[in-house]
């Protein structure tokens, strides 16, 4: 169960580093994908973490082991993208919907 958690905690810093990266660097959207799986493997391979090794799977090589946890952690960062838009979305909604019932209503803010 530790290591499921350790895979989405890791996916959402690989997705926080992709949007960083986007951010200043203006990615293409059809490189995305290559991004985060590549920041993934990146990070897979930074702090050796093979989902394999931690429960106990026997794979033909460490290193292999290491790198499809990489492309695990670049799924699970492009599966945290339309969730955190998601609720980004939402959070605009609710937000836009009571400024302009604010405006209509000729309402003042009290705090």
């Amino acid at each position: 169960m530790y290591a499921f958690g350790m895979l989405a905690l890791l996916g959402l810093a690989v997705l926080a580093v992709a949007k960083i990266a986007d951010r200043f660097l203006s990615l293409a959207s059809e490189a995305w994908a290559f991004v985060v799986v590549a920041l993934g493997v990146g990070a897979a391979w930074l702090v050796n973490f093979s989902l394999f090794s931690a429960w106990s799977i026997p794979v033909r090589n460490s290193e292999i082991g290491v790198t499809i946890t990489g492309i695990l952690i670049g799924g699970a960062a492009w599966f945290w993208r339309p969730i955190l838009e998601f609720f980004g979305g939402l959070s605009r909604k609710f937000r836009d919907q009571a400024v302009t019932l604010e405006k209509s209503e000729h309402l003042r803010r009290v705090a």
